[in-house]
């Protein structure tokens, strides 16, 4: 396995424990229907966008350079 592969899958790992405690904080992490992981990500996203909104920090400028990482990070 390269470095990257293992870089990366360490990176995978940082956001799943992102997941884990954002369900955590909104409370979902003992529901009997847990909700999929698109759904997760989603909310999260959105929350990010009202915390974005209200820091005043540039969400879409946030995208577009993690789009750049993930695109360098996965070479």
């Amino acid at each position: 396995m390269t470095t990257t592969r293992i870089i990366n899958l360490d990176r995978a790992e940082a956001a799943s424990m992102a997941l884990t405690t954002y369900m955590e904080a909104k409370g979902l992490d003992g529901d009997p229907c847990p909700q999929s992981a698109n759904e997760t990500m989603t909310d999260l996203l959105t929350d990010l966008r009202h915390f974005s909104a209200t820091s005043g920090v540039d969400f879409s400028a946030a995208i577009r350079i993690s789009e750049y990482h993930f695109e360098e990070e996965s070479n």
